[in-house]
């Protein structure tokens, strides 16, 4: 299993506050590596947070009623781990940490994401406004496209993750098309962007581990993989 998350920078206008954790998701993948499943845990959704300890010294008290989001200001990664697996159950042995500036430089290293969106999607507080039908997001406007709020559903950050999954399946597809895959300057640009905008837990910083994963993940065709919302 895994768990990932994009940070809140406070230089973004419509950032929600530097340092929490803007979009939470966990990977679990089977025993046989047969297939896997992305759980996205709603930012707003009120939990108790266990006591996390500080990398300066001490622990941060638990908390009660708190919006997940924040775990990761209380106390980095570690603490949005041990929140996730308090929420679900799981033990979660890996963890990373991807930026706003990550997901705009994966979207370029692989030459842009194509959606197809059923409406248009139209949100000022994001600079976003996109017509429907087929659309590559590539940069800037990807970013926009996973932190719209008021441009889909209710204008919660339960229509958002509707997006930030198709955004998601989108992004595996390309990454798994013959034409990244045997690109090799395409696969260096891909990792070289990962090495510079993400944090990784101690369990996952070494090369080899994440090439283990990553072979685990290699042969699951993408009809297997499925996406959900927590609860």
């Amino acid at each position: 299993t895994g768990q990932a998350g994009f940070q809140d920078k406070a230089d973004l206008a419509g950032s929600s506050g530097a340092g929490n954790n803007d979009v939470t998701m966990v990977l679990h993948i089977s025993a046989d590596h047969t297939h896997a499943a992305v759980i996205s845990i709603p930012r707003d959704m009120l939990v108790t947070i266990p006591a996390c300890p500080l990398s300066t010294g001490g622990v941060r008290p638990a908390a009660t009623m708190a919006m997940f989001n924040t775990t990761l200001s209380r106390g980095g990664l570690s603490c949005t781990v041990l929140a996730a697996e308090q929420l679900t159950g799981l033990n979660i042995q890996y963890a990373a940490l991807i930026s706003f500036d990550g997901v705009i430089g994966m979207s370029n290293a692989v030459g842009g994401v194509t959606v197809c969106l059923a409406t248009p999607i139209k949100d000022p507080y994001v600079g976003l406004d996109l017509p429907a039908g087929q659309q590559t997001l590539v940069g800037a406007d990807a970013l926009a496209f996973v932190r719209s709020r008021h441009g889909v559903g209710d204008g919660s950050d339960l229509g958002r993750i509707s997006d930030q999954q198709l955004f998601l399946s989108a992004l595996m597809r390309k990454i798994t098309s013959a034409g990244v895959l045997n690109n090799p300057l395409t696969l260096y640009s891909i990792a070289t962007t990962a090495l510079k905008n993400m944090e990784f837990s101690d369990t996952l910083a070494h090369p080899t581990t994440m090439v283990s994963i990553a072979l685990a993940l290699k042969h699951i065709s993408l009809g297997s993989i499925v996406l959900l919302q927590y609860p």
